[in-house]
């Protein structure tokens, strides 16, 4: 029984590391990774190599990745619900998908740079094209459900950035999914032919379409459905979402994907977000997406970056994703006519990975797109670019406050 030794000591460091974290005006997410980092090969396999072995035994590790992938589902579930009802308002859909748009173009592009830049060092044995793009979507995307959790925290940023920020989140949201699936026909194309990518591809596209076109309309229209009990209905709901995932994966993509699809099948349907949240979304919350999180540390090997040229790889991918996400959405947003401390906090808020960024590395290294060094360099990018989106709000909330403060004084007449 040794496995649930180990998912009660990674649930132990996770509420302690998620707590720790929150204390210091950071994301619970946050806490959790840094929590599976040290029960990795870094800190509690450097230091206790032998109950490090005892603990992570493959057999344990097996449920821990299928209580890991159970939850990284019942995550994926909730993303439309973050998006339903974003970019209503304002301006309609024009300015933030112009700031998406420009965020995603120039942090793509510095991302394919520096991940071509880097092929040899960081993943010599992995294939040419199907990195540089990863590299270029890693860099592009914004984690939409940490941002929503952010934006509801942090009382001082401004109500016009963090409307626009989520709405166009929400089409960086839809590029990373789509980026995903090329990345991956790339790879099938190198490993297994054309003509089988070609399958996968067309396969997951008419299980999408049977999704959108039959399931969802054939459901709507199923007023049998609402006879059924909530928790029977919220049953039948996570049955599918686990079929769904199973079809993906079995296409060759990863289960996130399938789970997605099913997802916006009944995210609007019969009252099913309180009734997912009541009877699945607390306990996954609590026991399933803590044990993601912490597998996602876990996988990281802090040992590697006693290599110099990691460090320098990983500032060079900090700066690049910084700039292009900031710099890009900064430029839409003046473009769109906001004003200069609106559209730097927007780009600030559009910078911030997490989720979706830890679900897309966690494919890119199952799939062998990613290897553990440019993995490791990647995850802690997402780490320092979501833990610096609070820090920078807070300066930026600062500066303009000064700056209110002194064009409020005449310099000739002190008033």
């Amino acid at each position: 029984m040794n496995w649930i030794m180990l998912v009660c000591l990674i649930l132990l460091a996770c509420a302690i590391c998620g707590q720790l974290a929150t204390m210091i005006g950071q994301s619970r997410v946050i806490g959790e990774i840094t929590a599976g980092i040290l029960l990795g090969p870094t800190v509690l396999g450097a230091w206790f190599p032998q109950a490090s072995t005892q603990l992570f035994a493959p057999e344990s590790m097996h449920v821990v990745r299928s209580l890991s992938e159970l939850g990284l589902i019942i995550l994926m579930v909730e993303v439309p619900w973050h998006a339903a009802g974003i970019g209503s308002k304002g301006e309609g859909q024009r300015v933030p998908a112009l700031i998406a748009t420009l965020g995603i173009v120039l942090s793509f592009s510095l991302g394919c740079i520096v991940g071509a830049w880097s092929k040899t060092s960081l993943a010599p044995m992995q294939p040419y094209w199907p990195y540089v793009i990863f590299c270029g979507v890693a860099l592009s995307v914004t984690a939409l459900p940490v941002l929503v959790r952010i934006i509801q925290e942090h009382a001082g940023i401004d109500g016009r950035a963090g409307q626009l920020a989520l709405s166009a989140a929400v089409y960086t949201d839809v590029f990373a999914w789509f980026a995903l699936a090329l990345v991956l026909t790339l790879q099938f194309s190198g490993t297994t032919g054309v003509v089988d990518s070609l399958l996968r591809v067309v396969g997951l596209s008419v299980y999408a379409a049977l999704t959108f076109l039959l399931v969802r309309p054939w459901l709507r229209n199923r007023a049998g459905y609402t006879i059924l009990g909530e928790r029977s209905r919220v049953a039948l709901a996570l049955l599918y979402c686990l079929f769904s995932a199973q079809v993906t994966a079995m296409l060759g993509f990863h289960e996130a994907i399938g789970a997605v699809l099913a997802a916006y099948v009944f995210h609007d349907l019969f009252s099913m977000e309180q009734a997912w949240r009541r009877w699945v979304g607390r306990f996954g919350h609590l026991f399933l997406t803590p044990i993601f999180f912490a597998c996602s540390g876990i996988q990281v090997s802090l040992g590697a970056f006693s290599d110099p040229t990691l460090w320098l790889w990983l500032l060079l991918f900090l700066v690049g994703g910084i700039v292009g996400k900031v710099l890009g959405s900064y430029i839409g947003a003046r473009l769109s006519g906001l004003t200069p401390k609106v559209s730097l906090e927007l780009g600030v808020l559009m910078n911030t990975k997490g989720l979706v960024e830890l679900v897309v590395l966690g494919v890119g290294l199952q799939m062998g797109v990613l290897s553990e060094s440019s993995y490791s360099v990647l995850l802690i990018l997402a780490l320092v670019s979501t833990a610096l989106t609070n820090p920078l709000i807070s300066l930026l909330n600062r500066w303009a406050r000064k700056s209110d403060a002194g064009y409020s004084v005449s310099p000739h007449t002190g008033v």
